[in-house]
């Protein structure tokens, strides 16, 4: 069992790890030589590893022969897995929250997107879209699928990066975004989940084009 400070120190890595992957300083296909790692983090194998482990878990990192590890690539399969997921769970999310969102979610998400316009770094994009989801989705208390459903956006977020399509596509995103929090502010359940539909549909279609 990892020890707290292993923990502790894992958690750090692994997000010291994310941040270089979707700001591509670590390219896909890359390896991840564990001794240089350690060394450039300033971390021991042992937090390391778990760390690697975790991304690996993310769908950030492929495990190698040898026990290596390595950037993982842009699978096509893989995206149309995963945005299919996302089109089944998020909006059963939002459903599910649309009954308890309150003015501080709905203040909540639009700091996200006021951050986000003015945002550059690819990894700092991909953390407040997934501020702006969360917020609206939280109120569910359903934590297996939040949980799931964040497991896939960290995924999901690796394929938009390469795609390039987190940077290329800023006001549209935004836009649609911002119609997702005016429909909950509305209380209109119906067209919040057709608009969020259509977002992630639109997300998967970018991402495609630009791979091709």
């Amino acid at each position: 069992m990892i020890s707290d400070t292993n923990k502790t120190q894992a958690d750090s890595a692994a997000a010291r790890i994310r941040t270089l992957i979707l700001n591509g300083t670590f390219q896909p296909g890359q390896p991840l030589r564990q001794e240089a790692l350690s060394e450039q983090l300033s971390i021991s194998r042992t937090p390391l590893r778990h760390a690697l482990q975790s991304l690996a878990e993310d769908g950030l990192v492929e495990a190698t022969d040898y026990k290596g590890a390595r950037v993982a690539a842009l699978d096509p399969g893989m995206v149309d897995d995963l945005f299919e997921m996302r089109l089944l769970l998020e909006p059963l999310a939002l459903k599910s929250a649309f009954e308890s969102q309150t003015k501080l979610d709905f203040a909540k998400a639009e700091m996200a997107l006021d951050a986000a316009e003015t945002e550059r770094e690819p990894s700092r994009l991909s953390a407040l879209n997934w501020d702006f989801h969360q917020t609206l989705y939280r109120p569910s208390n359903r934590q297996t699928l939040l949980k799931t459903i964040e497991q896939l956006n960290r995924a999901s977020a690796l394929a938009e990066v390469i795609a390039s399509s987190i940077v290329a596509r800023p006001d549209k995103s935004a836009a649609e975004h911002r119609k997702l929090l005016q429909a909950c502010r509305n209380h209109d359940e119906t067209g919040a989940i057709s608009i969020l539909s259509e977002h992630l549909r639109l997300a998967h279609h970018d991402i495609k084009n630009r791979r091709e």
